[in-house]
């Protein structure tokens, strides 16, 4: 290979000078508050209003100037990644897209400890050739001569800031709010609700005053802490039921203004959370929760999680109904030792799953509705009903637990025979069937796209747990990590394990195309199909069943089969208890208003004893009485329609066909889950 020559370099940078400033270019000047109380005060302005001010003294045009305020309120400890502010800039320095970084000062930069981010920002400054400036000093890593010395300064001052949080801020100020708060006194934060915070060192004739920033009653908000505690004890325990009847009625704490606040005291100003239903100012759940067992409203002090100080200053709270919330929301008593006293309200323990009568239902998540405008195609919840001993679909809302529910039972028997009903359609027709293996194609082809996109976010977010451990330090923060990465790897295990299933789909394609005769056998012996197979001839094809609510005791279901055709079927089953429909109550106090016989309103309401019918009564119009009955009674109050002789003697005048005809709907046997694809080859088959 022939060696050829170059052009001789020159210099492109002077080394004994300085470079120029970058006026042809954009620059972004840095902002950077540490916490939320700092906002807004004299740094504020010097780094932005001075900042800006002085680049354009410099040369720079106001529409050259980015200001980056996204970090008002983040440590400058924090990564470069973990700062929406930082990352924004450095995306800017690695892209080009500016030549000068400008910030009040350096450790609006960096408090970096370990130094690590602050080599990373150097070296990104150093290879793109961005100047960083400070009221004081132009940083210029890439120059040929000081480039290093510039360095070296870069990281002495970010040293001597991390130093500062270490030294001045932990082992002076906080050392010092620790002194203060060990000894009952307030040293900022958070004020309790109810309490404000004496700030008069000195009494008016000149002493020294004892009560120094120890809490005082402050009325207006102590008088509605009050009525929480006694509004707990009215609700005998029940924290969600005082939570939102405070949340729909209060009583709320009043908004302050400048004349609500005595001088010389200082005032809680964190409430800023307001009820969904009036906008009034409310604690939250958790808040409400940690309000009832917080001892400063009996005069205790705690620093730390201990209680310090024992009747360190006015209490607002009688004892005794301290205690009562206290016990009922504590297991652990003052002294953090198992609570002797501890009496949660209505204790529950969950039953084992293995004690119940029936199998889980057939199509559960699979069942959608409509019925919640603003969350349309809302997935239905399975739940077990502990007094019926029945497992039901049951529709959800927000602050609502229970829109509607129906017993499962009564729905699979619909699906099953809309099923029954397709498989027979199918087989006979060889259109349709056709159809059916095609729509059964693309519907699994969409669904292992979705389980694709799932798993590698899933993937993604377990490799940046892993790297994050390796950084974590606090105890908390580590075992945070780790459940986050466990639950992660249940996840990942769940979707690998259904986009197995799904990619067997090619197979399942070949064994449906010769499945025509077993779902003959199928459709024959429907009866022995167990449910089970069931569910998985349903998903092979329907995409999913809607069930809408008509009147309280009628639903709709509607099956949308997967060639776009649906099906549906609606069902209405009776209550027996007292929220009937209006159209059954005016009937029954037409019957009873007209005194008709007591045979004839047993026959008109054929499934409850006439104490029953009574009762009803009394309780929807009598206000709990409901005057004589004067029609002709023949029966006790125990009596059934079918116990009377007249349903006797018309059942013995019918015919066997109508003797056969339920009044009610009987429950079927239900099975578990389906986990394997076997839908197409039932072991029953060859039984």
């Amino acid at each position: 290979m022939v060696r050829t020559l170059k052009r001789p370099e020159t210099a492109s940078i002077d080394p004994y000078r300085a470079q120029p400033l970058p006026l042809g270019k954009p620059v972004s000047v840095y902002y950077r508050q540490s916490s939320e109380g700092q906002i807004g005060n004299i740094s504020t302005t010097l780094q932005t209003v001075d900042m800006v001010e002085h680049l354009i003294a410099q040369g720079w045009q106001r529409e050259q100037i980015n200001m980056i305020d996204m970090d008002a309120g983040i440590s400058g400890q924090k990564k470069i990644s973990e700062r929406p502010g930082m990352s924004l800039l450095y995306r800017q320095i690695e892209n080009g897209e500016i030549g000068l970084v400008a910030a009040q000062d350096m450790d609006r930069f960096f408090r970096d400890m370990t130094q690590i981010e602050p080599n990373i920002f150097i070296d990104a400054c150093r290879r793109n050739n961005v100047l960083v400036l400070t009221p004081t000093f132009v940083y210029d890593f890439a120059h040929p001569t000081q480039g290093r010395y510039h360095m070296q300064m870069f990281r002495d001052q970010a040293q001597r800031a991390a130093d500062y949080i270490d030294y001045h801020v932990r082992g002076r100020l906080v050392k010092a709010r620790h002194w203060r708060k060990e000894r009952g006194m307030w040293a900022g934060r958070k004020i309790t609700p109810g309490f404000m915070v004496d700030m008069r060192e000195k009494l008016p004739d000149g002493s020294r005053n004892p009560e120094w920033r120890k809490y005082s009653r402050f009325d207006l908000y102590a008088d509605v802490v009050l009525a929480y505690f006694e509004l707990f004890r009215e609700n005998e325990g029940n924290l969600k039921q005082t939570w939102r009847q405070i949340e729909q009625h209060g009583p709320y704490f009043p908004d302050l203004t400048a004349e609500d606040m005595p001088d010389g005291f200082k005032v809680t100003d964190h409430l800023k959370r307001r009820s969904k239903h009036t906008g009034g100012l409310t604690p939250s759940y958790s808040g409400l929760q940690g309000m009832l067992i917080n001892v400063a409203y009996i005069g205790h002090w705690i620093h730390q999680g201990v209680i310090v100080e024992w009747h360190n200053h006015e209490a607002i709270i009688p004892n005794d109904l301290f205690l009562y919330a206290f016990n009922r929301i504590s297991p652990a008593d003052f002294y953090g030792n198992p609570n002797a006293d501890y009496v949660p309200y209505r204790p529950w323990t969950r039953h084992n799953k293995a004690d119940r009568n029936e199998d889980p239902p057939t199509y559960s998540n699979l069942l959608y509705s409509d019925d919640l405008p603003d969350d349309p195609h809302h997935r239905l919840a399975t739940v077990w009903n502990t007094s019926a001993e029945k497992y039901q679909y049951q529709l959800y809302e927000y602050e609502r637990s229970n829109v509607w529910n129906i017993k499962c039972f009564i729905v699979d028997a619909i699906i099953d025979r809309m099923l029954l009903q397709r498989l027979k359609a199918t087989t006979i027709d060889e259109a349709t069937w056709q159809a059916a293996l095609a729509t059964m194609e693309d519907g699994d082809h969409a669904e292992v796209r979705r389980l694709e996109a799932a798993i590698r976010q899933a993937e993604a977010s377990k490799d940046n747990l892993i790297s994050s451990l390796a950084t974590l330090s606090h105890p908390e923060m580590v075992e945070r990590a780790e459940a986050r990465y466990r639950s992660l790897e249940l996840e990942l295990e769940s979707l690998q394990a259904e986009w197995s299933r799904l990619k067997s789909g090619e197979r399942k394609q070949v064994n449906l195309a010769d499945a025509k005769p077993v779902l003959e056998t199928v459709i024959d012996r429907w009866e022995d199909v167990p449910r089970q197979e069931r569910r998985e001839l349903f998903e092979a094809f329907a995409s999913y069943a809607n069930i809408s609510k008509v009147t309280r005791h009628t639903k709709i279901t509607i099956v949308h089969w997967r060639d776009g055709s649906t099906t549906t079927e609606s069902t209405t089953h009776r209550s027996i208890g007292y929220f009937w429909d209006e159209e059954d109550l005016d009937r029954l106090k037409a019957m009873f208003d007209a005194d008709a016989d007591q045979i004839d309103i047993l026959r008109a309401f054929p499934d409850y004893p006439w104490r029953a019918l009574t009762q009803r009564m009394r309780y929807h119009y009598g206000k709990g009485w409901w005057k004589s009955y004067s029609g002709e009674k023949k029966y006790p109050r125990d009596t059934k329609w079918e116990d009377s002789e007249e349903a006797a003697s018309e059942a013995a005048a019918t015919t066997a066909e109508d003797e056969g005809v339920l009044v009610g709907v009987v429950q079927q046997p239900m099975l578990s889950y389906p986990s394997t694809d076997t839908c197409l080859s039932p072991h029953w088959v060859s039984a």
